[in-house]
């Protein structure tokens, strides 16, 4: 298995012969690395964990130019549809689509979901992470969220060995609070952080959340970088 950081919330996850990306946000994306999409090469699946701009980013254009199967809340999944997306499946949290070795779980995140359209914010279904099950373990991407309890119930459901979390501040957790999620809800093998760095508002590093977490060994890579497993 392999997951490549695209720089903000976005990943590429390559398992069971299928490519998965999550959050495809690449135009505007400061972080984004050089050549992509175009250096992904085939795409499979494409999550998408909420409505805002800066998580649904490219999915439209990448879902038509790719074919790509694309996965997210009902009615997000309705308005990408809308949008010209053919291949998409609207699903809740609780459920689970299979496809192949892979199997995508939607479980709960604490965020809003809206995108501005001729400059209104129009409602785009509740926000969401994902767990993407491999026969190398499950990863779990928790989408922007706060800090909550119930990340524990996931952890018991799931058993993700990788976690893929919200550092930031701001908008989702900071490093104090992505780091209690870590010792006290979660038990991965793997955390990489995320949604973090890419605007100013957000915290610029990963190490004081790197200091904090005592279960788990977090890989801070970079945009770009690929961790195996």
């Amino acid at each position: 298995m392999e997951i490549q950081w695209l720089g903000h919330s976005a990943f590429r996850i390559s398992a069971g012969g299928r490519t998965v990306v999550i959050d495809p946000f690449f135009s505007g994306n400061p972080q984004c690395p050089p050549g992509v999409p175009g250096s992904l090469g085939s795409i499979d699946h494409i999550l998408v964990t909420h409505g805002h701009g800066d998580h649904v980013g490219d999915t439209v254009e990448l879902a038509k130019t790719s074919g790509a199967q694309v996965v997210a809340i009902a009615d997000l999944a309705g308005w990408l549809g809308a949008q010209g997306v053919q291949n998409c499946v609207g699903m809740n949290k609780g459920g689970t689509v299979k496809a192949g070795e892979l199997a995508f779980s939607m479980v709960h995140a604490r965020h809003s979901s809206s995108l501005m359209i001729d400059g209104k914010p129009v409602y785009m279904g509740d926000c969401a992470g994902f767990v993407v099950h491999t026969k190398e373990g499950a990863v779990y991407h928790l989408g922007d969220t706060e800090l909550f309890s119930d990340l524990a119930l996931v952890q018991r459901l799931h058993r993700p060995r990788v976690a893929l979390v919200p550092i930031g501040g701001h908008y989702t957790m900071d490093a104090r609070a992505a780091a209690i999620a870590c010792n006290e809800f979660l038990d991965c093998e793997v955390i990489v952080p995320m949604h973090y760095a890419t605007f100013p508002v957000l915290a610029e590093d990963a190490q004081s959340f790197a200091r904090e977490v005592k279960r788990g060994r977090v890989a801070a890579i970079q945009p770009g970088e690929t961790l195996s497993l």
